[in-house]
């Protein structure tokens, strides 16, 4: 479906809940489109002031963190009022299916920092979101529930929820990796990382207490 003259969306990749992910070309090259989805429940007039309030948000996380050298794929094309994000394709395995591989949350580490120290906090930072390249660099992906934040709480709740993907992911060495990760974030955020990790086992505490209470 042509959307522009230099601009042509080839074939649906996936189909999330609040967003399709198109591949494309644009001026020859090949791309990568996201284009927010319509909800039937909602308001219509709310519907749209929300998809174009959430591209435009979502494009100015990502263009910031490109521009903070961040390792995000380059965003080409922000259309908040056809609610679609246009970046450039990066080919690469997710985080999930090779994450034992040597050096690499390590590397993960070092981009997350970057990403905190840009201001940019992710919000579904999970070893699905992490596109490894065939020269082993993470590249951050998919800013959809991100947000500009430098609260210690929402650092915090990221550097947590890589944790949980990776207890989920691989269990029995996920401790090690998790080490691994906080190593290279150290290298970067420096003395701030320690506020960062406590307050990421403070998170993970305090839901632990919640469950327990809810089970009694």
């Amino acid at each position: 479906m042509a959307v522009l003259d230099f601009f042509v969306e080839e074939s649906l990749v996936a189909k999330g809940a609040e967003a399709e992910l198109w591949s494309g070309t644009m001026l020859g090259m090949p791309v990568v489109i996201k284009r927010r989805t319509s909800k039937a429940y909602r308001d219509p007039a709310l519907d749209f002031k929300l998809r174009v309030n959430r591209t435009f948000e979502e494009g100015r996380l990502i263009s910031k963190a490109y521009m903070a050298g961040v390792s995000v794929p380059a965003p080409l094309f922000i259309d908040p009022i056809n609610f679609m994000i246009v970046e450039d394709y990066v080919k690469g395995e997710l985080l999930r299916d090779v994450v034992e591989r040597k050096g690499l949350m390590h590397s993960v580490g070092v981009e997350v920092a970057k990403m905190h120290g840009a201001g940019i906090v992710h919000g579904d930072l999970t070893t699905s979101n992490v596109l490894i390249t065939s020269e082993d660099k993470p590249v951050i992906i998919d800013f959809g529930l991100g947000a500009f934040s430098n609260d210690v709480e929402d650092l915090g709740v990221d550097v947590l929820l890589m944790k949980k993907s990776l207890e989920a992911n691989v269990p029995a060495k996920a401790g090690a990796l998790y080490d691994e990760f906080m190593k290279g974030y150290r290298e970067v955020a420096g003395a701030a990382s320690e506020e960062v990790y406590k307050r990421a086992e403070e998170i993970e505490r305090r839901g632990r207490y919640f469950q327990e209470r809810a089970i009694d």
